[in-house]
């Protein structure tokens, strides 16, 4: 069959459906990657072929302006029960960009699906041409998550966010939830809101980089991994970083801590302290894989690759998508969350000192570690999509 993968025009939403397109040519179908033009090298670097429809669109940059026009400035997070409705408006906020991005590239997209003609889209959640071309084909939609889905209430305000893309191709709705979603997350990190949902094995992917021979041996004292992402250096929020205050918590532990940030980064730490390494930008599962520790700011990347190589984890977000990511870390036992806007480095100290010396949080980390190696695998779920591509054409749909 024939698979056209959906996504934003950001990695961090493309990676984590890479390893599935990978199991798809595998097994011999034919997989094709439509974005925005600027996000093409990134899909040909993951070794998939790839599309760029439409003008290019600058989702950074169009979130830059949103942000500048708000004002925003990261504060301490609520908790999803005390205020729901503004915590779902914040956390639903980029989502806008996400449309516009996909008005950009729909005309082409819908132009070229028609061509290529699939069998089946599977889509990130972000990437809205995804079930908009399966509904204007008649074939499967499929959701793949990144992690927590802190996403499918989109679907509750679907006609105020996507419903004038929807009425440009004579539909009513895009139905952005998809037919079936993949679920990477482990029982106890997933939100418990009833929602039926295939799970599918966790496969970490972090992009292609050169790793240095010492992050895979053994290292000499327990390691602490720091990393934040890049969504802050491509917004231009740097300054807003807090690894920085991480290093100088943890500048007295016993342990060596390797910050794995953007190269660009690196003049915010200044001299560093004598049991920190400056790694640079690497992915992070071959790191992990050695440490006992993960400071993040709640990416869903960062906490996969934690609990698929069973680390304990500090979680420190500034982000409303960072921040349920947190909560949900936290809510499975599998680490702790310090509210970025008021962490100061005697709490990070603490937080990552618990983290290391009980062990109900390791024990958390390697149970969720088992949840999510016994799951589905790629193989198992790329057979059950051709089911589904095939029960789709058997109903005539």
């Amino acid at each position: 069959m024939r698979v056209l993968f959906a996504t934003w025009d950001m990695n961090g939403h493309l990676n984590p459906m890479v390893p599935l397109a990978w199991a798809m040519r595998a097994a011999g179908h034919e997989v094709t990657v439509v974005s925005n033009p600027g996000m093409v090298p990134n899909a040909v670097g993951a070794g998939l072929p790839a599309y760029g429809a439409g003008p290019d669109f600058d989702s950074y940059a169009a979130l830059r302006e949103q942000l500048k026009a708000r004002n925003w400035r990261p504060t301490a997070p609520q908790r999803p029960a005390d205020d729901a409705d503004r915590t779902q408006r914040r956390r639903l906020m980029g989502f806008r960009v996400a449309v516009e991005s996909a008005a950009a590239q729909a005309d082409d997209a819908v132009a070229f699906a028609r061509w290529w003609k699939p069998d089946l889209v599977v889509f990130e959640p972000a990437a809205f041409v995804g079930p908009l071309i399966a509904r204007l084909l008649g074939i499967p939609a499929v959701r793949h998550l990144w992690s927590v889905d802190f996403t499918a209430p989109i679907a509750d305000m679907e006609d105020a966010l996507t419903g004038e893309l929807a009425a440009r191709f004579g539909l009513e709705r895009l139905g952005v939830n998809g037919d079936i979603t993949l679920d990477p997350a482990p029982a106890r990190l997933q939100v418990d809101d009833g929602r039926v949902r295939q799970r599918i094995r966790y496969v970490p992917y972090n992009g292609p980089a050169e790793v240095p021979a010492w992050v895979l041996g053994e290292p000499p004292r327990r390691r602490i991994a720091v990393s934040w992402g890049t969504s802050r250096a491509l917004l231009g929020y740097d300054h807003l970083m807090q690894a920085p205050l991480v290093v100088e918590a943890l500048a007295d532990v016993d342990a060596e801590v390797v910050v794995a940030v953007v190269e660009s980064q690196r003049e915010l730490f200044g001299t560093l302290p004598g049991n920190v390494r400056f790694l640079g930008r690497v992915p992070l599962h071959p790191l992990l894989r050695t440490c006992s520790a993960l400071v993040q700011q709640g990416g869903a990347g960062g906490t996969m690759t934690a609990l698929v190589n069973g680390v304990p984890q500090v979680v420190v977000p500034q982000m409303p998508d960072e921040m349920f990511h947190g909560w949900q870390v936290e809510r499975s036992g599998g680490g702790v969350m310090l509210e970025g806007a008021t962490a100061t480095a005697e709490s990070v100290r603490s937080a990552v000192l618990t983290v290391l010396d009980d062990a109900k949080y390791a024990d958390s980390a390697r149970e969720q570690q088992h949840d999510i190696l016994t799951a589905p695998s790629l193989s198992q779920v790329t057979a059950r999509l051709q089911e589904l591509a095939a029960e789709s054409v058997g109903a005539g749909r």
